[in-house]
């Protein structure tokens, strides 16, 4: 470790304060995790970690890291303050604040920030060398003429005082960003092509005596007038420090504080009572999604997911809206509850459990995948042209918005306040204006389907998943449960048996109620409270399926009872003569053979619908067919008859319904294997007794010895990640260039290293590819 490096700030950091830094760094503690501060010094500075860190961040503290960048060398809480314009203490919150995050540190009193991260922000700014540097090639008379043009007597001055007072004049970021700020408009121009790097480049014909190469000339003219260029060798060249100006001038850089989000007031027991309407609506909205899944699995698109036709056809035939529909496929399948099977989607094996849970354990499970969710599941993004449809994953900022909202609006505050500051709260948020709207709405609106925003504030519910998030429980899911199980009774079903053949169901049916419902009747409507009406078909299907009128009778005497009325007689009486007609006709399979009485096969015989089934007489009780079992049966009950079907003994053959199950996880071919995390205090610990990475690890593997032989560029947190990842077949996210020259990440299983190339199952393209080592730019773990 060097002196003043980021790692000896790291060790320097007393046991607190690094547990607090490794809490808000989560990636870091992935395994393998860093061994020694240097190693987790290089971890912090990631591009990936980097990136997940700065969503964090509020705009004032974005602004001080901008300013960091800006003075670079010369950076302290003063400097900054004096650039922003801003009181120390605000810039010592924000510094304070990186600090915290991993994403700066100090030595000796100056602000540091790490090379990738202040790259980063530097390009924002602009280009250029400092002004001191780029002076000691420039004639004295040129220097003399930007001295003056700034302000400055320089008649007498020798060069070093000259370069000495053009130094102190640039310094004064807010002077030089008013001189910037009254450019006229053509060499306004030529400065921001000198500062991005296209020195070279001007509109028109650029050729000497063109009309481009007088406009440049005549712009480069006044930017040394300006005293904002220095003329070296005959080119114009723009310092460092004119650039900070222009960055300085073209943003409002002012420390603002956190906005001023209004509290609601409104009474806690109603903000409850819509909280426990809402959460209730959404668990019988996912339950039945995924009972009618289990029935007939979702229809799947060739490349996956669930298309607008198969969306519309759910949405009509659950009674549900189409964004709460869009919510109810994206929860379950983010939850672990449904799943790609051979035939579309269908319920996993998690799913039993899930429905006989508790509700407080059913809606813990759904909210917390929605809050870690990257996209908002009703306001999608576009890939293309086409909208990515549920459950695939998107890449999008939505997630992020979301949970800063929420964050901000904690304690009682207005919700819709805090969304319209949302560019405070996370200003790297990367939306245009309109379009940062629609996700602020979209995460308000799903949070109310959830039970966690009501009328404005964050509900109890809503609270409560903050502070489950906040301390980073093992079972996150189960620990919300726990927190809200008081709040969220049970709430069984009640289902009232009327004599118009329909039974009005509200809440949420046991499993017991379902499987009658869904043997023994068809569902007509869903809402508040759902319609479901026996008819002699669905009665008659019960029967097919193996129930008899006996078992039929008494579920439906138990759900009498349940809401204290007797089973209507209309509904005994369809029971009983749907049963004392089933099984009169009897088709028994041999391609096929109809067996009846002599009254029944002759009606058969005469009925003009079953004449396409080519029925012949082989005795008074016997009918034949060239058609299958299967389809005799079926248009011998399109007919009104009620057939059993029996085998070649003449046993009766039970038609059991199917129940669809999909396998837990990703496709089995390439199961997801995410390795373990750490806690921040065991890290730490481990960090302090070993704190430079001395102990047998990770980087003592063979094949890290490899990698590092064929990349140079990776440092040895990479290759202690893409190492283990190799060794124990876990996945491991690469940032890769291929031979085009395109950058792209990848979520990436290597197999084995063979020659210069790794193997491995690439997630982006669901197949087999060869990565060359030496093009892998950055590696960081998932998840």
């Amino acid at each position: 470790m060097g002196k003043g490096t980021f790692a000896e700030f790291l060790a320097g950091l007393d046991e607190a304060a690094l547990v607090d830094l490794l809490g808000a760094r989560p990636d870091v503690r992935v395994e393998p995790v860093p061994r020694g501060f240097t190693q987790l010094a290089q971890r912090l500075g990631g591009p990936d970690s980097l990136v997940a860190a700065m969503r964090g961040l509020n705009r004032d503290t974005v602004v001080v890291g901008q300013a960091i960048a800006a003075l670079g060398a010369a950076a302290t809480e003063t400097t900054v303050a004096r650039l922003l314009g801003a009181p120390e203490p605000d810039v010592r919150r924000a510094t304070d604040d990186l600090c915290g995050r991993g994403l700066a540190w100090t030595d000796s009193g100056a602000l540091r920030l790490p090379e990738r991260l202040a790259a980063h922000w530097s390009a924002e700014i602009g280009g250029g060398r400092p002004a001191a540097t780029i002076a000691r090639t420039v004639l004295v008379e040129d220097l003399r003429a930007t001295v003056e043009a700034l302000g400055v007597d320089g008649a007498g001055l020798r060069k070093p005082e000259l370069v000495t007072r053009l130094v102190e004049v640039l310094a004064d970021a807010r002077a030089m960003a008013a001189v910037v700020a009254g450019l006229p408009g053509p060499a306004r121009e030529r400065f921001d092509q000198l500062r991005h790097g296209r020195s070279n480049y001007y509109s028109g014909y650029d050729v000497p005596g063109g009309p481009g190469g007088r406009a440049r000339a005549t712009a480069d003219r006044a930017l040394v007038a300006a005293g904002l260029a220095l003329r070296v060798n005959g080119r114009c060249e723009l310092p460092w420090e004119a650039s900070v100006a222009a960055w300085l001038a073209e943003r409002n850089l002012l420390l603002t504080g956190r906005p001023d989000i209004r509290h609601v007031e409104v009474a806690p027991a109603t903000v409850r009572t819509a909280a426990q309407a809402a959460i209730q609506e959404l668990l019988g909205a996912v339950t039945a999604l995924l009972d009618q899944a289990g029935s007939t699995p979702i229809t799947a698109l060739k490349k996956g997911g669930v298309g607008p036709r198969e969306r519309s056809r759910l949405a009509a035939r659950l009674s549900v809206p189409a964004d709460v529909l869009l919510m109810c496929v994206d929860l379950a399948h983010a939850a672990g509850l449904l799943g790609r099977a051979d035939a579309g989607y269908a319920p996993t094996e998690a799913y039993p459990a899930w429905r006989a849970a508790e509700p407080g354990h059913r809606w813990a499970t759904l909210v917390t995948a929605w809050f870690g969710l990257d996209h908002a599941p009703t306001c999608r993004e576009i890939a293309g042209d086409r909208e990515q449809p549920p459950p695939l994953p998107l890449a999008s900022g939505a997630g992020s918005i979301r949970r800063a909202v929420l964050r901000a609006a904690s304690g009682g505050r207005s919700v819709g306040t805090a969304g319209e500051h949302i560019d405070w709260f996370f200003p790297l948020h990367g939306y245009p204006g309109p379009e940062c709207g629609e996700k602020v709405a979209a995460a308000i609106g799903e949070g109310t389907m959830l039970g966690v925003v009501a009328l404005d504030v964050l509900t109890e519910y809503g609270e409560a998943l903050l502070a489950v998030a906040g301390t980073e429980p093992e079972d996150p899911a189960g620990e919300l449960a726990g927190r809200v199980a008081s709040s969220l009774p049970a709430a069984p079903g009640a289902v009232i048996l009327q004599s118009d053949l329909t039974a009005v169901v509200s809440g949420q049916p046991g499993p017991a109620v379902w499987r009658l419902l869904e043997a023994a009747a068809v569902r007509e409507a869903r809402g508040t409270a759902a319609v479901w009406r026996f008819t002699p078909a669905s009665v008659r299907a019960a029967l097919d399926a193996g129930w008899t009128a006996a078992e039929l009778r008494t579920e439906l005497a138990e759900l009498a009872r349940l809401s204290d009325r007797p089973v209507p007689q209309p509904l005994e009486y369809l029971v009983t003569d749907v049963a004392r007609r089933h099984g009169q006709v009897r088709v028994r399979g041999m391609r096929s053979c109809v067996l009846a009485d002599e009254v029944t096969t002759t009606e058969i015989l005469h009925t003009r619908s079953l004449n396409r089934l080519h029925l012949a007489r082989l005795a008074p009780t016997v009918l034949s067919s060239p058609y299958e079992l299967d389809e005799v049966l079926a248009r011998l009950r399109a007919a009104g008859l009620s057939p059993v079907a029996e085998d070649a003994l003449g046993v009766v053959i039970v038609e059991t319904r199917r129940e669809h199950r999909a396998p837990g996880g990703a496709p089995a071919a390439v199961p997801a294997t995410r390795p373990g995390r750490l806690g921040a205090a065991d890290l730490a610990a481990r960090l302090m007794a070993d704190p430079r990475g001395e102990a047998a690890g990770a980087g003592d593997s063979p094949t890290f010895d490899r990698l590092a032989s064929l990349n140079d560029d990776l440092d040895e947190a990479e290759l202690v990640l893409l190492s283990d990842a190799v060794d124990n077949q876990h996945d491991v996210l690469i940032t890769y260039r291929d031979r085009n020259g395109s950058l792209t990440v990848r979520a990436i299983r290597p197999q084995q290293v063979y020659g210069r190339w790794l193997d491995s199952w690439c997630h982006l393209r669901n197949g087999q590819r060869d990565f060359t080592v030496a093009n892998i730019e950055a590696v960081a773990p998932v998840g």
